[in-house]
């Protein structure tokens, strides 16, 4: 350091020392002046779940169904013959806890009509489709009611039996209730009162020969969950 810086920062110091003066400290980070924080960002809101729309993942117990497409068959009952509409599945119970098993089905055809399937079925159209497919497990749609144990060991097979379908109609939508335990309220648009809806296997099906008379084979179009 030379003479002259030396001497300039002893006199410097002299008149703060005479005169009661202070140097000006060296500024920090804390001289900064303060700025505002950003706003949060309020989280994005989850729009609420479509109670006419099951959810995408299980909410409830749900089980696991095998089916066949629709068939038909013709049994003779007090002297005339008459036509049948069936439907094989097989139900699994792999929940986690034994559920009450009360299955029930509906077809509702193109043209409007409804039907639901048979519970007091005649002995001899029940035991006409048993012997179809040598199934000796195969329960009546009376027997299959009750409680269904978890494990593919103590799965159930049944049928769901109809009477004749409307004859005038190719497309029809078959309705399996019973498979899920989830449920949604929705208010009646006609009456305000709540009605409940239940997770329901739908299940649309083409008979592309029902309507001129020959002998239908039926295709299974598409398969999805829907509220019902």
């Amino acid at each position: 350091m030379s003479r002259f810086t030396l001497s300039s920062l002893l006199a410097g110091a002299c008149l703060v020392a005479a005169f009661g003066l202070s140097l000006p400290r060296p500024a920090t980070a804390a001289d900064a002046p303060a700025t505002a924080a950003p706003p949060a960002v309020p989280a994005a809101a989850q729009p609420a779940k479509d109670p006419r729309e099951p959810s995408r993942i299980p909410v409830s117990w749900e089980l696991t169904v095998k089916h066949g497409t629709l068939e038909r068959v013709t049994v003779p009952l007090a002297g005339k013959d008459q036509t049948f509409w069936f439907m094989r599945y097989s139900v699994i119970n792999n929940s986690g806890r034994d559920i009450l098993f009360t299955p029930s089905f509906e077809i509702l055809a193109e043209t409007g009509t409804a039907i639901t399937a048979l519970k007091a079925v005649p002995a001899p159209v029940f035991d006409k489709i048993k012997s179809l497919y040598n199934n000796p497990y195969l329960l009546s749609p009376t027997n299959i009611d009750g409680k269904l144990l978890q494990g593919d060991d103590n799965a159930k097979d049944g049928v769901a039996i109809f009477p004749a379908l409307d004859s005038e109609a190719r497309n029809f939508q078959l309705f399996f209730m019973g498979l899920s335990g989830e449920t949604s309220e929705v208010l009646n648009p006609l009456t305000k009162k709540p009605v409940i809806l239940q997770k329901t296997l739908e299940l649309d099906f083409n008979l592309p020969g029902q309507a001129i008379g020959i002998d239908p084979q039926p295709k299974l179009l598409a398969t999805k969950w829907v509220m019902k």
